[in-house]
């Protein structure tokens, strides 16, 4: 069957074709009962508006590109939905692609976008992503979001990594931790060098160090996590506070400690960062980093759908504040049971 048009709804209404696109426009100039008229047969018809061809007319598309790396993360779930929130209710339509941290899948999708005329994009870079590997995006708005591009001048929205980084070296040192590492990331991850150096500052601040050693990078995955955390308490048995890139990080690093033999809480105590909705429901429940996650991705909705419209405001660099959640595995009790 061919797709229905304008000109089919006129002739079944028995008006003009420029009737019936002012009754699209929801124009005053239409009378009521001819509004009414044209409508029903839309739908007795099946119309369905052609916004291809009117994104030619308009070069406007009314839609955004939002590429992620992971979307089974609940973390990344939480900026899409964030994303999302604004972007439908500004009447935009959001298209979703994840790279998988695979540069060259991340350019094919963002080369598509561009090609479909999105009218904007909202991006977390793929793991090594650099600013050459998106020559495509020049003219068209784009967000960054959770992990920095250096070298690029484009919008950016975050977390305030390093603040949380401080924040949770400085709870395990409360509770006695001496000797305190930090697992998991990509080495060249922003967000990654931020919470490390958080950890490291406050590590300095009170004469120690987060050597290298005690700094271990890995793909930020649960059977990663577990098998570089089984490598360092078998090299650093005297490692007694650990504070992890990520929660499913953290989760692989509870699953060594176990495998050593040794106490979550007590032996070795743990932090996360994200506090995703598992977090706290985890036995033990694990002590997390919390990241507004879904905020930031309503702000970098905002921020594109503002670059869409014309906006010329200076680069924005904007960071929101993260907040500690002590639970269990920091040596802090369940802060309430579970229903």
């Amino acid at each position: 069957m061919s797709r229905v048009t304008l000109m089919d709804v006129a002739r079944h209404c028995g008006v003009s074709r420029a009737t019936v696109s002012l009754v699209l426009n929801d124009s005053p100039l239409v009378a009521a009962k001819t509004r009414d008229r044209v409508r029903q047969a839309m739908r007795e018809l099946g119309y369905v508006y052609n916004r291809a061809a009117a994104a030619l007319r308009t070069q406007h598309s009314d839609a955004i590109g939002v590429v992620l790396t992971n979307i089974t993360n609940p973390y990344f779930a939480e900026f899409a939905t964030g994303v999302q929130d604004i972007l439908t209710s500004s009447g935009t339509v959001p298209l979703l692609a994840v790279s998988g941290e695979d540069r060259d899948l991340q350019h094919r999708l963002v080369t598509s976008l561009v090609e479909r005329n999105v009218d904007g994009i909202v991006l977390i870079p793929a793991h090594g992503t650099v600013p050459n590997d998106l020559p495509e995006l020049l003219g068209t708005p784009l967000v960054l979001m959770a992990r920095r591009l250096n070298g690029m001048d484009v919008d950016y929205v975050g977390a305030q990594n390093r603040d949380g980084g401080y924040a949770a070296a400085e709870h395990l040192y409360s509770h006695g931790c001496r000797r305190i590492a930090f697992v998991g990331g990509f080495t060249d991850s922003s967000a990654r060098d931020e919470r490390a150096s958080g950890v490291a500052e406050f590590l300095s601040d009170h004469g120690l160090t987060l050597s290298s050693e005690l700094s271990v990078v890995c793909e930020p995955a649960r059977p990663q996590a577990r098998e570089v955390t089984l490598r360092l308490l078998t090299k650093n048995p005297q490692v007694d506070g650990i504070v992890c890139f990520s929660d499913v990080v953290a989760f692989g690093v509870l699953d060594a400690i176990a495998d050593r033999g040794r106490t979550v809480g007590s032996d070795v105590r743990v932090i996360g960062f994200d506090d995703v909705h598992d977090a706290g429901l985890n036995r033990p429940s694990l002590s997390s980093v919390s990241v507004p996650a879904r905020e930031t991705g309503r702000r970098a909705a905002q921020l594109v759908l503002e670059r869409a419209a014309g906006s010329t405001e200076p680069t924005v660099r904007e960071e929101f504040p993260t907040k500690l959640e002590p639970r269990e595995t920091c040596g802090c009790p369940r802060p309430q049971p579970l229903p």
